[in-house]
């Protein structure tokens, strides 16, 4: 027999469509007039390549909240972050990087709420970051 095993990502260790995939699958047929949705998904989508990117391990925001180490509040360095892509805007651009500028907006903003909710539930202990 077979184990799989669903990471925090979504993916799965045997290389299957994750549970997670699946499920949102079936949500977006359920959503098709919902114009937030396809954005959502593909945000979801977007942060979930770029923890796996980042070497996050079991804990999603292990990168995120790596910052610390260098003394830097995990949500003002989303902010930072958010700046920066605000200030990308200011430059010329087309549609497309216009788009994936916003989509990197909204990523670091849900990074920030992710760390501030965990930071306020106490899930930002050392043992848990490693």
């Amino acid at each position: 027999m077979t184990q799989t095993t669903t990471l925090p990502s979504g993916q799965s260790t045997d290389g299957s469509r994750s549970r997670v995939e699946a499920l949102l699958g079936e949500l977006s047929a359920l959503l098709v007039s919902d114009p937030y949705w396809p954005i959502i998904l593909r945000l979801y989508r977007l942060l979930s390549r770029k923890r796996n990117y980042y070497g996050c391990g079991l804990n999603p925001l292990e990168n995120a909240l790596g910052v610390r180490d260098e003394g830097i509040e995990p949500w003002k360095y989303q902010l930072a972050r958010i700046g920066e892509k605000c200030r990308r805007c200011r430059g010329p651009l087309r549609t497309i990087d216009i788009q994936e500028t916003l989509s990197d907006i909204a990523g670091h903003a849900v990074v920030g709420i992710a760390v501030l909710n965990a930071e306020s539930e106490g899930h930002t202990n050392e043992s848990e970051d490693r």
